[in-house]
C-alpha cells in the first residue's frame, strides 16, 4: 500500500470551513421566506363555509372530521358543523381545498408546528382574517 501525503491531509481541509459564514438561520428569530403556493396549515372562512363535509369525504387519510359550532356564527351553514383537521394524519395533498364548493377552505404558507402533546394536532382551521 502506497502512502500518499494528499490523502493524509484531506481531513484537515475541513478547517478551511471555520472562517466561512454559516448557511443556517437562527429560527425563530430569523425566518426564511416561503415559496408561493406552499401548502401549510388550513384556513377556513367561516362566513362562507356551508358545512357540506365534502372535505371530510374526499380525505384519503381520514384526517378531517366535522365538529359542531354555534349556528349563530353563519346562517348559511345548515349542518352547524365545520371541519377539524388531524395533522398527525394530514398529508397536505390539498384535495380538501379543491372540492370545497364555496371555496372557503384554503392552505396558508405557515407550516411549522411542534408540540409534545399529540392532542394539540387536532386543529380547527383558523378563521380567515378580514
Amino acid at each position: 500500500m502506497k502512502f500518499e501525503l494528499k490523502n493524509s491531509l484531506a481531513p484537515l481541509s475541513a478547517l478551511s470551513k471555520i472562517f466561512e459564514h454559516p448557511q443556517t438561520l437562527c429560527y425563530p428569530e430569523v425566518k426564511s421566506e416561503t415559496v408561493s403556493g406552499y401548502r401549510g396549515f388550513h384556513i377556513n372562512d367561516l362566513s362562507t363555509c356551508i358545512g357540506c363535509a365534502n372535505c371530510q369525504d374526499v380525505c384519503m387519510n381520514e384526517a378531517i372530521d366535522m365538529i359542531a359550532i354555534d349556528k349563530d356564527k353563519n346562517p348559511k351553514n345548515n349542518s352547524g358543523c365545520i371541519p377539524r383537521i388531524d395533522y398527525g394524519r394530514c398529508c397536505w395533498c390539498s384535495l380538501c381545498t379543491d372540492v370545497c364548493p364555496p371555496d372557503s377552505l384554503k392552505l396558508e404558507s405557515e407550516c411549522i408546528w411542534a408540540d409534545d402533546d399529540a392532542n394539540r394536532f387536532l386543529y380547527q382551521p383558523k378563521d380567515k382574517p378580514c
